[in-house]
């Protein structure tokens, strides 16, 4: 299973608001799942929901993908990755950089 998530952040005295919000989720394998075979993870991020990340003084807006692996006897292994959307100038379209790979 794997979910995109908007990360909203306010610093303040005492610390940092944090609200995340789910923005997609996927469920990419399902049943007796053939050991060592290599599963490709593709995501298209809907344009509406997501946008350039940000990152101010007073307001930071982040993505990550949360995967989430379930085993049979329903303990489940969660990963954080983030991700740092950015748009270019040139050819108006988003990419994507990640510290997953």
């Amino acid at each position: 299973l794997k979910e995109s998530v908007r990360v909203e952040r306010c610093p303040y005295m005492e610390g940092e608001a944090r609200e995340a919000t789910e923005v997609q989720n996927i469920q990419i394998a399902d049943g007796d799942v053939i050991p060592n075979l290599p599963i490709p993870i593709y995501m298209i991020l809907p344009r509406l929901f997501t946008c350039s990340t940000l990152n101010t003084t007073n307001f930071k807006l982040e993505f990550e993908v949360n995967l989430h692996v379930v085993f049979v006897d329903n303990h489940m292994v969660t990963e954080n990755f983030p991700l740092k959307l950015y748009r270019s100038a040139k050819e108006k379209t988003v990419g994507i950089m990640s510290g997953m790979w």
